[in-house]
């Protein structure tokens, strides 16, 4: 997302550093960490789900079967987590979630989740790479739609 060629060490992506001591604006890190901690939180779940599922197999066959099966669980758990964080901004960003919420507006009296669009382009947009917003010409008037540019499918395929 910078425009850099990132450092390949497992432990630099897991830390989210460069070698090169680059700094990137203070967006693009916090879309860093929530990408990061998404695909942590997405690891840990497959994890959980795969060591629930099966306790007592431990052929190699079916070990081997079951890393496959681990990745591509949390590859889908990653996209899923990421494209519900674009689309809960974008709601931020539209609509006053205070009156959403469902619950007495006293109780979020002080709270202002709302999120520029400004904000949102500069969290999700950077060069369209996640997601992107199109201006929709509609008989009422000009409307802003989102696009998330994320798939799992081909040609573009997560961790097989």
């Amino acid at each position: 997302m910078t425009g850099h060629l990132p450092d390949a060490s497992v432990a630099t992506i897991l830390a989210a550093s460069t070698s090169e001591g680059q700094c990137a604006s203070d967006a693009l890190l916090q879309t860093w960490h929530r990408l990061r901690l998404a695909v942590l939180h997405s690891i840990w779940t497959a994890a959980r789900i795969a060591a629930s599922s099966t306790h007592a197999s431990s052929q190699a066959s079916q070990l081997s079967s079951q890393s496959h099966c681990l990745s591509h669980l949390a590859s889908r758990l990653a996209l899923k987590t990421v494209t519900s964080m674009i689309h809960h901004d974008w709601v931020k960003c539209n609509d006053d979630v205070r009156q959403l919420a469902g619950v007495c507006s006293s109780w979020l009296r002080g709270r202002d989740p709302s999120m520029t669009l400004e904000a949102f382009r500069n969290l999700w947009c950077h060069h369209d790479t996640l997601a992107s917003i199109h201006t929709a010409h509609t008989g009422t008037g000009d409307k802003l739609e989102l696009v998330v540019n994320l798939s799992d499918m081909v040609p573009v395929q997560l961790f097989y």
